[in-house]
C-alpha cells in the first residue's frame, strides 16, 4: 500500500484503469461507462489537492484487487475532493447494487473521521479496546476499514509537514493507539509495521533516531552477513528438493524498541536484528524446510513457535524459529507458503486473492472471524457486533449490549446515575428514556437531585432497560428501599407498644426471645414487613407482663405438671377462651396431647399459629415450658364447652 508522493496523476489513474481490467480477469467487469467516470474522478481528486491522497490510496487498494465500490468509496472519500468537482461524477453509470455499496461505505467512512477528529486519544487500555471495536462495529464492513487505514497511513506518512507538534502528537497517539492494532486484528501487517513505526517517530523521535541510527550503522555488516546465510540456506534447500525463496525480512524499529524494552535486551542482544524468510509452495515444505534450517544452524528452542498448527487469532500462520548461525550469530528465521505471506502483509484484504481463515478468542473476535470467512468466500457481510459504543460528553467511550437504552447507558456509568436519571440528550438533542443507543452517540444524562427510579423500570417488557444487570439494579433498590420502609414502620408500632405496656429494656429483651428474633432490628422489620401479627406482638407483650408478674411473686418453674400449677385466681383460670381465641389469637388442641372440653388445660404461644392447649401431663408442654416459661399461660374453656 505504498506509492511515493512524487509519482504523477496521470500514472495513477493508468495504474488505476489497468486494476479495473484486473477486476475483469477475476470475474467483476466494469462496464466502459463505469471506466470512463471512475477515470475522470480519478483526475479531478489528483486536481483538487496537490498530494492525490485519493488517487493513491485507490491505487493501493487496487494492488489488492479490491472491488469496485472501494475504488469508488476510495477517490471520493479524498477530503480534497469537493463535492462540486469538475467534470460532476455521475453515480447513474454504476450498477444498483455498486451504487448502494459506495454510498454505504462512504457513510461508514464519514462516521469514522467524525470520532476521530472529534475526540483525542485514548489513555487507558480499555478505552483503546473500545475505541477498536467501535471502529471495526460502527463500520460494518471491512471495505470501509481499509479505505480509513490507507487515508490514516496517506496522513502518517504527510505528517512530517505539520509544523504544529501537539497536533502531529495527537494524530500519532491515536494512530498507535488505534488503528494499528485495528491493522494487526485485521492480519494487515505491512500496514501496521509502517503505522507504527510513523506514529514512533513522532511519539519518541530521541528512540527512534538512535534506533535507526544503530541499524544504519550495522547495515553494512548485516547485509553481507546475511547474504551469506541466505545463500547457505538457499542451496541446501535445493539440495533437499524443496523450492524456496530466501530473502531478508525488513526491520522495523517500533518492534525493535518494544522486543527490547519487553525482554530488557540491549541492541546487540536482540535475535530479530538479523532475519531471513523463507517462502514455499505448500505446509508440507515448511515443516520440511524446518528442518533442513535446523540440521543446518543449532536452533534455539526457545524461540521456536508453530503458528501453522496454531494460528493467531487474527488469522496469521507462519513458522518462527531462530538458530546460532555462522561466527555464533543469531537469526531469526519465519517459514510461510505465499498464501500465508499474503494473509500476513493484507490480512482481510488477501481474501481478494486468496482463500484462508483463522481463530477467535472472543465474542467480538468470532464476529471479525466471521467477517473474515465470510471474505473468504466472496461475501461481504456486515459485522453483526453484540455490543454498542457511545461517548459521554467528556469523550469516555461506553460499552453497552446491542439495543441498549440512553437508561442502561446511565446505570452502566454508576448505579446511583442511573437511579437520579430523568431524562437524556442523545447527539445533543432531548431523547426518551427507551431510545436506543447507536455507534458513536454522544449521550447526556440527566438527572433528579434524589434518586427517583420507577418499577416499571425492572420489567423487561417495557422497553426501558434492555440489560438485566440494569433491571436488577433497580429491584435492588426497591427492595431496599421497601426494607427501610418496613423497618420503620416496625419501629414506629414497636415504641407506641413499649410506652402501651411500660415494657423496661429487660423486658423487650424477654420479648425478642419469645418472638424469636435476635435483636430489635429483626423485630421492627419482621412487624413492619407482616411476618408477625400485631395480635401476636400484643400477646406476647401481655405475656412478659404475666411473667413479670409472676417472677416478682415466685421464683419460675423449669416445668409444668398437674401438681405444680399456678394457684388459680378467685373465679377460675387466670384466662378464658371466648369464641376460640385469646386476645384476638386463635386457639387449637395441641395434636400431642389432644385435650378434651371440659378438661383442665394449658395454653403455649407459638410464634405462628396462635395459642395451643395441652394438657397439664402433656410431655411436650413440660419441655416449652422449661424452654419459654413465659409463654404459658392457665386457661380454661368456656362455659358453654364444659355443659
Amino acid at each position: 500500500m505504498q506509492h511515493p508522493f512524487d509519482i504523477s496523476a496521470d500514472h495513477l489513474c493508468q495504474r488505476l484503469q489497468q486494476a479495473l481490467a484486473d477486476l475483469a480477469d477475476l470475474g467483476e467487469p466494469v462496464t466502459p461507462a463505469a471506466a470512463r467516470a471512475l477515470d475522470r474522478l480519478c483526475h479531478a481528486a489528483s486536481d483538487s489537492d496537490g498530494i492525490a491522497a485519493g488517487p493513491r490510496v485507490a491505487v493501493a487498494l487496487a494492488d489488492i484487487h479490491a472491488d469496485l465500490p472501494t475504488l469508488v468509496a476510495a477517490l471520493l472519500a479524498d477530503p480534497g475532493l469537493a463535492d462540486d468537482a469538475e467534470p460532476p461524477f455521475d453515480h447513474a453509470v454504476f450498477e444498483r447494487d455498486s451504487r448502494a455499496d459506495v454510498q454505504h461505505l462512504l457513510a461508514a467512512i464519514e462516521r469514522m473521521r467524525g470520532w476521530e477528529a472529534d475526540y483525542p486519544a485514548p489513555r487507558s487500555e480499555r478505552q483503546r479496546e473500545y475505541w477498536r471495536r467501535l471502529l471495526l462495529a460502527g463500520a460494518r464492513d471491512a471495505r470501509a476499514v481499509l479505505i480509513d487505514l490507507a487515508y490514516r497511513l496517506e496522513g502518517m506518512r504527510a505528517l512530517v509537514d505539520e509544523p504544529d507538534e501537539a497536533v502531529r502528537r495527537q494524530y500519532a497517539g491515536m494512530t498507535l493507539a488505534v488503528h494499528a492494532p485495528i491493522a494487526h486484528r485485521l492480519g494487515l501487517g505491512q500496514v501496521k509495521w509502517e503505522l507504527e513505526d510513523l506514529a514512533f517517530r513522532h511519539l519518541e523521535p530521541t528512540t527512534y533516531v538512535e534506533i535507526a541510527r544503530l541499524l544504519d550503522e550495522r547495515r553494512a555488516s548485516r547485509e553481507a552477513y546475511l547474504s551469506h546465510i541466505e545463500g547457505k540456506l538457499q542451496h541446501a534447500l535445493m539440495q533437499a528438493g524443496i523450492r524456496a525463496e530466501v530473502y531478508g525480512r525488513p526491520k522495523h524499529i517500533y518492534s525493535i524498541w518494544g522486543k527490547m524494552r519487553r525482554k530488557q535486551l540491549s541492541f546487540e542482544g536482540l535475535f530479530d536484528v538479523r532475519a531471513l524468510r523463507v517462502q514455499v509452495d505448500s505446509v508440507t515444505d515448511c515443516y520440511a524446510a524446518l528442518s533442513v534450517v535446523h540440521e543446518l544452524f543449532r536452533p534455539i528452542p526457545s524461540e521456536y513457535d508453530d503458528y501453522i498448527a496454531r494460528p493467531k487469532p487474527n488469522g496469521y500462520q507462519s513458522l518462527h524459529t531462530a538458530v546460532e548461525a555462522d561466527e555464533g550469530k543469531v537469526v531469526e528465521i519465519q517459514i510461510r507458503t505465499e498464501r500465508m505471506h499474503a494473509f500476513a502483509e493484507y490480512g482481510v484484504a488477501a481474501h481478494w486473492r486468496y482463500k484462508g481463515g483463522g481463530g477467535g478468542e472472543n465474542p467480538f473476535d468470532m464476529q471479525v472471524e466471521s467477517l473474515r470467512q465470510g471474505l473468504s468466500r466472496g461475501e461481504i457481510r456486515p459485522l453483526a457486533a453484540p455490543m454498542v459504543y457511545a461517548f459521554t460528553p467528556g469523550g469516555e467511550l461506553v460499552e453497552l449490549p446491542a439495543e441498549a437504552t440512553v437508561l442502561d447507558f446511565a446505570y452502566r456509568i454508576h448505579t446511583h446515575l442511573g437511579h437520579r436519571c430523568r431524562g437524556a440528550k442523545v447527539n445533543g438533542q432531548i431523547a426518551p428514556l427507551k431510545t436506543q443507543v447507536v455507534n458513536g452517540d454522544v449521550v447526556e444524562v440527566l438527572t433528579h437531585k434524589e434518586p427517583a427510579p420507577s418499577r416499571e423500570w425492572a420489567h423487561a417488557k417495557s422497553g426501558f432497560l434492555r440489560s438485566a444487570s440494569s433491571r436488577a439494579k433497580v429491584r435492588n433498590w426497591f427492595a431496599q428501599f421497601d426494607r427501610e420502609d418496613a423497618r420503620e414502620r416496625g419501629r414506629l408500632h414497636c415504641e407506641r407498644l413499649y410506652r402501651r405496656f411500660s415494657m423496661d429494656a429487660e423486658a423487650r429483651r424477654r420479648l425478642l426471645t419469645a418472638l424469636g428474633v435476635n435483636s430489635e432490628e429483626q423485630l421492627f422489620l419482621a412487624v413492619g414487613n407482616h411476618r408477625i401479627a400485631t395480635e401476636t406482638l400484643q400477646a406476647a407483650a401481655r405475656a412478659q407482663l404475666g411473667a413479670d408478674a409472676d417472677r416478682s411473686a415466685r421464683p419460675p418453674r423449669p416445668a409444668v405438671a398437674e401438681s405444680e400449677l399456678p394457684p388459680e385466681p378467685p373465679g377460675g383460670r387466670s384466662l378464658v377462651i371466648e369464641n376460640q381465641s385469646i386476645d384476638g389469637l386463635k386457639v387449637t388442641p395441641a395434636k400431642c396431647c389432644q385435650p378434651q372440653p371440659g378438661e383442665r388445660v394449658m395454653a403455649f404461644l407459638s410464634r405462628s399459629q396462635g395459642y395451643k392447649l395441652h394438657r397439664p401431663d402433656c410431655r411436650n408442654l413440660a419441655h416449652l415450658a422449661g424452654c419459654y416459661p413465659e409463654r404459658v399461660l392457665p386457661v380454661e374453656w368456656p362455659e358453654q364447652a364444659n355443659g
